[in-house]
Parts: structure tokens; C-alpha cells; sequence
């Protein structure tokens, strides 16, 4: 397993700005599993790399017990710290080790994770836990297509949608990794073909969590990316004495805030002010009864 999202620094990010799953999202998992379980098969769900919790509390209101697991005490402790439910617990642990008996395991599911698993290990793993009929359910967005709020001219709104979009994929495609560069651009089909089911479906349509954001928002979502704070960190170990004003000028969440307020026509506008939508495209990998 890859191991970005450790420190306290991102972790911080990733609690306040990452969006929490919606019901578009729970609402189509549950319908795969309704498909192929019975309908009272919603005992205990799984939440593997549940970082600070984004996917765990969004199925909360469907299964008696849930638990997520991450590998980083961090984001174990921010999801602790913003849990208000009982049925829902967190422990520390990883995709290749899940915490859990053989055979207990109604829903298993990983939210923009699995990219980074050790896959052989994380099927072998999810195959134990999971009960025979037991579904999986791995998921993922990439970056956001970002739309202005104050452009009333619908070809003018279009165009710098366009525009922030590209420079927001530009910066996110920053990733060390081959794998998850590989998984982000077929949007998991490499995944889906690598899971061995009696049933399984890859979605890439129809799934789309809607935002209202301002850019305080898209940014802090930009700092809580891990490769952000990798680009970071390499750039400030090879320019030493660069001043706060010379680090600006790499900085690109700085520079992507500069370029909206720039290119919106908003330099005069507080960050807060500045409002958008940010529109999720979600994709997934269904599965039930592994093999």
C-alpha cells in the first residue's frame, strides 16, 4: 500500500475540505446490493482507507454497524474527533490486513483509495472478510469541473469553466505513483478488470456530487491533496532560501486562486466571496461474491 496521506499537515486539509459521498453515491451501491443480497443483508459495512470518514458517515443511516479503517492515526483521530454516531467506529488498520473476522462483511467499500492498494493482497484480504454473498464497492472522482457563479453569459461561463478545469487537472496530475496515474485516467477500468466476481459492474456515467463552494474551498481541496504537499516539499528542499514571495510563485494552489480572481474578473473580490460550483464526476467498481 501507498502511503500519502499520513501527516497531520494534510490530514487537516482533507477533514474540512474533501466533499463528503453524497446519496447519488450510497443510493447506487445499495441498489447493486440489493440486486444480489437479500434485502436484510445490511448488518455490517466496511469502510477501507476511510481517511477522516467522508464515505463511512454517509451510509450510516443504512447499516446497524460500520467501520473504516485507515492506515494513518491522523485521519483516524480527525474522523473520531467529527463522528456523532454510534453505530459508526474507527480503527487504525490496512487494505492488506483488515481488522475484522472471516465472513462478517456485508458491504466492503473504498473511496479514492484502492488506486494505491497492493491489489493481489487488498482481494485476498476483502475475499475473507466479506460473507459469501457479500458486495464490494470501490469508487473514485477525479479532479473537479469547476463553474463560476457570477458570469451570467452562458458562452463566457463555459469558456472559464473550461479554462480553471484544465489548470485544476494540470496541478492534480502531480502524482508519484504510476498505478494511480494509470487508474485516474481509465477511471478504474484497470481495476474492474483485475476483480474476480460472480458479478460486477464498472460505472462511469450518471454518478455527479454537486457543490457550492467559494474559493477559500476550491483551495483548501487543493492543499488536500497529497501530491500537492509532495510538489511542495520537493520544491522547498531545492530552493532553501527562497523567500515567502519567491515561494508564491510555485505555489500553485496560490496560483490557481490568482488565476480565477484574474481571469473571473474578481481581483478585487475577497476569496470568500468568490463563488463557484465544483461538480464531482464519481466512478465505481461493483462486485459481488468474489472468487
Amino acid at each position: 500500500m501507498i502511503r500519502v496521506y499520513e501527516n497531520e499537515d494534510i490530514t487537516k486539509f482533507y477533514v474540512e475540505f474533501r466533499p463528503r459521498f453524497q446519496q447519488c453515491v450510497v443510493e447506487r451501491v445499495l441498489k447493486f446490493c440489493n440486486e444480489h443480497q437479500e434485502n436484510d443483508n445490511q448488518d455490517l459495512i466496511v469502510d477501507v482507507a476511510c481517511g477522516s470518514g467522508q464515505a463511512t458517515s454517509a451510509f450510516q443511516k443504512h447499516f446497524k454497524r460500520i467501520l473504516g479503517i485507515d492506515v494513518s492515526p491522523n485521519q483516524i483521530k480527525q474522523a473520531r474527533s467529527a463522528n456523532e454516531h454510534d453505530n459508526i467506529k474507527y480503527e487504525v488498520g490496512t487494505a492488506e490486513n483488515i481488522p475484522l473476522e472471516e465472513s462478517s462483511v456485508d458491504l466492503l467499500v473504498s473511496a479514492t483509495a484502492c488506486h494505491r492498494f497492493d491489489l493481489g493482497k487488498f482481494f485476498t484480504e476483502a475475499k475473507r472478510v466479506m460473507k459469501p454473498n457479500g458486495c464490494m464497492a470501490l469508487f473514485c472522482y477525479n479532479a473537479p469541473i469547476i463553474i463560476p457563479k457570477n458570469v451570467k453569459d452562458p458562452a463566457k461561463r463555459q469558456e472559464l469553466s473550461d479554462k480553471t478545469t484544465s489548470l485544476l487537472l494540470k496541478y492534480d496530475y502531480f502524482v508519484n505513483d504510476e498505478q494511480s496515474n494509470v487508474s485516474y485516467h481509465c477511471k478504474y477500468q484497470d481495476i474492474f478488470n483485475k476483480v474476480s466476481a460472480e458479478n460486477k459492474q464498472w460505472i462511469t456515467e450518471g454518478l455527479v456530487m454537486k457543490c457550492e463552494w467559494n474559493l477559500v474551498q476550491l483551495m483548501g481541496y487543493f492543499r488536500s491533496v497529497a501530491a500537492y504537499h509532495e510538489y511542495m516539499k520537493m520544491m522547498k528542499e531545492e530552493h532553501k532560501d527562497a523567500s515567502e514571495e519567491e515561494v508564491k510563485e510555485w505555489d500553485h494552489a496560490v496560483l490557481l486562486r490568482d488565476f480565477v480572481k484574474r481571469e473571473w474578473e474578481m481581483e478585487g473580490v475577497k476569496d470568500e466571496d468568490v463563488m463557484m460550483e465544483a461538480h464531482f464526476h464519481v466512478y465505481m467498481v461493483l462486485a459481488n461474491k468474489l472468487k
